[in-house]
């Protein structure tokens, strides 16, 4: 036993002293200087592009108001209805093609007899076109236990559409 003991603390202190060594600086083979007139060139190719996206932002502003809107009769068509084939077409109005593709807005054969109704729902803007959204509802008079859903809301041809929605806690 105190061959190991005494062996331990031999490795342990030649780490310890190899680690504790000289630090040792590398001096570069070669340095190379950039030309001024490449930095020149580029800060006003920034200049440039930072101006076209504020006359673009100025001219197409994002209204929150209305994006928000948007979420909550998505929301509310969403999850208020009394058969699948009508929660898909009144849901599909406020969706883009990705979206409705995503979550299978479709009219079905088979439709579905299913009652479902929100019960409370609190939305979050978190930036320009992103929420996160608490839903509860009840579904054939069973409460389900509150959903949680990111949603991204886009501008497009002047009409507002949810653009992607995905449910973090259910992948």
């Amino acid at each position: 036993m105190k061959k190991v003991n005494v062996w331990l603390l031999g490795v342990t202190s030649l780490l310890l002293l190899s680690a504790c060594g000289k630090p040792q600086i590398v001096k570069p083979d070669k340095v190379e200087l950039s030309s001024s007139k490449e930095i020149k060139k580029s800060s006003e190719e920034k200049v440039s592009s930072l101006q076209s996206s504020e006359n673009k932002s100025v001219s197409e502003e994002f209204d929150s108001v209305k994006a928000k809107a948007v979420v909550k009769d998505f929301l509310y068509s969403y999850y208020n209805y009394e058969s699948e084939n009508r929660r898909n077409e009144a849901t599909k109005v406020f969706c883009s093609p990705e979206v409705q593709k995503k979550l299978h807005l479709v009219r079905v054969d088979k439709d579905i007899k299913m009652r479902s109704s929100v019960t409370s729902s609190d939305i979050y803007e978190g930036g320009e076109g992103g929420y996160m959204v608490l839903v509860s509802y009840e579904l054939n008079g069973n409460s389900v236990t509150p959903q949680v859903l990111k949603i991204s809301v886009q501008e497009e041809e002047g009409k507002y559409l949810v653009s992607a929605v995905d449910f973090p806690l259910m992948n």
